[in-house]
């Protein structure tokens, strides 16, 4: 059930931009002036900045914060069965992996935070994840097909959505794709995903995949060992991120459901920056190096070794690439 704060705000983002009278959301909603009034004195106290003006009434400027009020509205709420959206978590990851633990999907479920005190990529690798700058969500998509080996797939299909959708919100910036997971503008890293699967044991199959994403919006700060490697997509850039992550999931879920996957792996190799390069890729406790020559259909990393044998890997971390 919608409550007053909750209508009133839907009605200002409605019309967001505009003025609305007291009188005029009073008619609308069908409730007293009084009501309005103190849903507006409640939004305020949850940091959205309303704007006040005599004979005017109110206009809604935005908020700094996640809110899963506002998620709600910009998201069709048809497309995912529950979402959790928290001031700081260890990280969204975990709190999907614990979802799991006492749930059964059939339809996706998503997590965002504000910060994560254990933000973490592949390998359990630590992921910068600061408070109001940067987007940190795991999404749960049940798994359609009863195989486990679509993750690798997911992932580039899935990098390829992100990429798009954040060069709508900051249209200066181009990004790139390095294999597997990670998002580049230039030289440095602004996101990256990490993709599990929740393995059912009995019948060996994945019950659901959990992709984890994690961005640097506008991060202009990082840790000394970060700095020359890691930057925000736009550190002067000003974006929505309740819009920004209504968006992403929008468009991570109907690319998941109804997306191309022929044409999302065309365009994850136009944008590979890997491709052509000399690579290191590291491999358990084995280093591979040679030219990266292609993209695989199944979203593996076709390598020429020094001695010319050519052969796809399907997992590792390319920790290396230059310019023969």
């Amino acid at each position: 059930m919608t409550t007053t704060k909750q209508q009133v705000l839907f009605e200002l983002l409605t019309h967001k931009g505009d003025w609305l009278s007291g009188d005029q959301l009073a008619a609308d909603l069908e409730i007293s002036r009084e009501s309005i009034w103190k849903a507006i004195n409640s939004l305020k106290k949850k940091n959205h900045q309303i704007e006040s003006r005599k004979n005017l009434g109110y206009q809604y400027i935005g908020t700094p914060f996640l809110d899963e009020d506002i998620v709600h509205y910009y998201l069709d709420e048809e497309l995912v069965d529950d979402m959790f959206i928290e001031q700081e978590v260890t990280s969204t990851q975990h709190l999907a992996k614990q979802y799991l633990t006492t749930h059964q999907i059939d339809k996706p479920v998503f997590f965002a935070a504000e910060a994560q005190s254990e933000g973490y990529g592949r390998r359990g690798r630590p992921f910068y994840t600061p408070a109001a700058s940067g987007l940190y969500f795991t999404v749960i998509l049940p798994n359609t097909t009863n195989h486990w080996d679509q993750v690798g797939l997911i992932t580039t299909n899935m990098a390829v959505v992100i990429a798009q959708t954040l060069e709508t919100f900051f249209p200066n910036a181009h990004i790139d794709l390095k294999w597997v997971n990670d998002l580049f503008i230039g030289k440095k890293k602004v996101g990256g995903i990490i993709t599990e699967a929740n393995i059912e044991l009995e019948s060996s199959s994945a019950s659901a995949f959990i992709m984890g994403t994690g961005l640097n919006l506008t991060t202009k700060d990082f840790p000394d060992h970060l700095t020359d490697i890691a930057r925000g997509i736009d550190e002067t850039a000003s974006v929505d991120r309740n819009l920004l992550l209504a968006t992403l999931v929008k468009n991570i879920l109907d690319a998941y459901y109804h997306g191309d996957s022929a044409a999302l792996l065309t365009e994850y190799r136009h944008r590979s920056n890997v491709i052509g390069k000399h690579v290191t890729l590291k491999l358990g406790n084995q280093t591979i190096q040679g030219t990266a020559k292609q993209i695989a259909d199944d979203g593996g990393l076709v390598i020429e070794d020094e001695d010319g044998v050519t052969k796809s890997f399907t997992s590792g971390e390319v920790t290396k690439t230059y310019v023969q």
